[in-house]
């Protein structure tokens, strides 16, 4: 979320993951969120690919919310808690 995504990043933008025996097949869950740059171009992306312009549904990807990062990260390591 609201990130530089260079041109090396796949049109796509993600791909599904396989279990190392090939039976299983997972999708991450993800949100994108006002990326910017040649890969953050969301035509082409795949058919499954979340993408919000929401900033409420958007922040529960936050630091803050996701990772819950304001109860363990010291506060003199330099971080976003929620949107920069």
């Amino acid at each position: 979320m609201e990130s530089y995504i260079d041109h090396l990043i796949d049109p796509r933008g993600w791909t599904e993951w396989i279990d190392t025996n090939k039976s299983v097949v997972r999708r991450p869950y993800y949100k994108e969120y006002k990326n910017r740059g040649p890969g953050a171009v969301t035509k082409g992306r795949v058919k499954w690919a979340n993408v919000t312009a929401d900033p409420s549904i958007a922040s529960n990807f936050t630091v803050r919310h996701f990772i819950n990062s304001d109860e363990w990260i010291p506060a003199d390591v330099p971080h976003y808690l929620d949107f920069s």
